[in-house]
């Protein structure tokens, strides 16, 4: 399951005191982390990449290889910040309503991040054609 935040940074953005919002957190973090993943569309931009001597070390495909820390793969300081933004998001909007939860105020179908997740990822995103 991936998970790219954890309960306690989560628990902390959100503010919250108790744990009785910790069941939505155990659903809604995993849930969140792929749809994250899914807009990146490439695991390997979720993580910060392995360095050698100042180049960056990729594998066989050519990808770049993701760093390890003492918990996992290093995820990117901007990738942590959109999961804890869409978490905040849902948490707020729990039944869907609100305009921040779509790219632009016109549209609503289709988007599955919110306007200001949608912004700071979008550096890292592949681009494609439709």
């Amino acid at each position: 399951m991936l998970e790219l935040v954890t309960h306690d940074e989560a628990v902390a953005h959100l503010r919250l005191d108790e744990s009785a919002d910790d069941a939505w957190l155990s659903v809604f973090i995993p849930a969140i982390s792929e749809a994250v993943a899914g807009w990146l569309k490439d695991e390997w931009r979720l993580y910060v990449p392995e360095m050698d001597g100042g180049e960056v070390v990729v594998d066989s495909s050519g990808d770049p290889v993701p760093a390890v820390d003492s918990n996992g793969y290093t995820v990117r300081p901007v990738v942590k910040a959109a999961v804890l933004l869409e978490l905040s998001s849902v948490y707020r909007y729990r039944e869907g309503e609100g305009k921040d939860n779509v790219v632009s105020d016109a549209a609503g179908h289709g988007y599955s991040l919110n306007k200001a997740s949608t912004a700071i990822l979008a550096s890292l995103r592949k681009s494609t054609l439709a």
